[in-house]
């Protein structure tokens, strides 16, 4: 097929690479020319393990082009995907102003019938409203809801063996126009939910909503467990081994970030809101991952008896490992929170750090390798479980840092849970995990 794909951010770029790869050709557009001009060049803006070779492999294969104008050849093209961005507005719901200037380039640009297909993110009703839109069209166009669910770090995967691909269409015809389109994924069974378009438009804000929650629940547990004195790893294990519950999206942390769950969990609310419906759970789930934010800086806070004129260390500014993502990371709104209570930030990530430079300016400094964002540090906060991080030399960490306080050893804040308490301890540090209690290594006897 002959596809047109709008948008070259996260969904375009790994949409229409994918949709080449399995033979199709493709055009990416994008309103962007320095990002077009990039990716001609073979250049990726995004990182995102092994998209860049995909797209090097299928532009040399001829299926696979960029451009910021729609050429002849693509006029007839037997789908248009809009993957463009929907931010949040100022009271939660999706900006669908970039949607529909993609309806009316469609409309303006199509000279044969074809279908529509929305994978951005919109609140229920959007299809209708792009229907609508391109009732100016020389030629018939029919409007499908195909919702992404990429995860970041793992995209490609997603792709190419996805849980589930929903598809909300009205038409027998559309249907089986999505289902030739994704045919070679359905070879190991049957993967598409097929339903109307307001239906799939809401099941992408459920699940990303659903997920949130879980994730500010365990958060809500962490701190009941910190006030209470219980253990937030055997709770975990204990709910988890619930079949009706099960283990995932369990662990506490610093907060959920990225592209999707906060602005989704903002936009279902907000749809809620317009329509008269108040969604307790999910306006409840935002909270908690606000305040999660503020009680781990907080906790380091506390750790540090202050962080005042203190330096402290940062490893990770990504939201999640194998992205360069840093929005709504966690990691910002700790450098954030450190800052305002005057401290001085240090960070290293292994994909994201020139992000996160750009964001802060000169408010803070960014390490090209780990252990030198220690050196003058008072405390080491961990934010993304990267490979690198998880088995790091205690010993030099020890080395590097400065003691916290008088008579206090430098302190390990895991906002993830990942290290071994026993071995931090070893080394002669301070441990502070999230829902579980501080530790302190003991002092010696002396030898003499």
């Amino acid at each position: 097929m002959r596809l047109v794909v709008f948008g070259a951010g996260y969904v375009g770029l790994v949409t229409g690479t994918g949709l080449s790869d399995l033979g199709h050709d493709v055009l990416v557009f994008d309103i962007d020319p320095a990002k077009i001009a990039m990716l001609e060049d073979g250049r990726c803006p995004i990182y995102e393990p092994g998209l860049a070779d995909l797209m090097h492999r299928n532009q040399r294969g001829g299926r696979l082009s960029f451009a910021s104008a729609i050429p002849a050849s693509f006029d007839e093209a037997d789908a248009y995907f809009i993957a463009v961005g929907t931010p949040p507005g100022p009271d939660g719901a999706a900006d669908l102003s970039a949607v529909m200037a993609v309806a009316d380039t469609i409309a303006r640009v199509a000279r044969r019938q074809a279908v529509v297909v929305v994978k951005s993110t919109v609140p229920v009703g959007t299809c209708d409203a792009v229907q609508a839109r391109l009732a100016s069209a020389h030629v018939p166009l029919e409007v499908v809801s195909n919702p992404e669910f990429l995860k970041e770090g793992d995209a490609l995967s997603d792709f190419f063996k996805p849980d589930r691909v929903v598809v909300g269409a009205r038409s027998e015809e559309a249907r089986q126009m999505i289902r030739d389109l994704y045919a070679p994924l359905q070879l190991s069974g049957e993967r598409l939910v097929i339903t109307d378009p307001r239906s799939s438009e809401l099941i992408k804000y459920a699940s990303n909503t659903m997920l949130a929650i879980r994730i500010s629940f365990m958060n809500e547990l962490s701190r009941l467990c910190h006030a209470t004195g219980a253990d937030i790893h055997s709770v975990r294990l204990g709910v988890g081994t619930d079949s009706r519950i099960g283990r995932k999206f369990l662990y506490a942390g610093p907060g959920y970030g990225g592209s999707c769950f906060p602005k989704d969990v903002q936009a279902l609310s907000a749809l809620g809101r317009a329509h008269g419906v108040q969604m307790r759970v999910a306006e409840a789930a935002h909270l908690a991952n606000d305040e999660q934010a503020t009680f781990l800086a907080q906790l380091v806070d506390k750790a540090l008896e202050g962080v005042m004129g203190k330096q402290i260390a940062l490893w990770g500014c990504a939201f999640k490992p194998e992205t360069d993502d840093i929005r709504e990371s966690p990691a910002v709104r700790l450098a954030t929170a450190l800052l305002e209570r005057g401290a001085t930030v240090v960070a290293h990530d292994p994909e994201a750090g020139p992000n996160f430079a750009k964001h802060f300016g000169n408010r803070l400094t960014v390490k090209e390798r780990d252990y030198d964002a220690l050196e003058g540090s008072h405390a080491l906060v961990l934010l993304t479980e990267w490979r690198s991080y998880r088995a790091p030399n205690f010993a030099e960490i020890k080395r590097r840092l400065l003691p916290s306080g008088t008579g206090l050893a430098p302190v390990l804040v895991d906002a993830r849970n990942i290290w071994r308490p026993a071995e931090v301890l070893r080394a002669g540090l301070r441990y502070q995990g999230i829902g579980v209690a501080s530790s302190r290594p003991v002092d010696r006897p002396s030898q003499r």
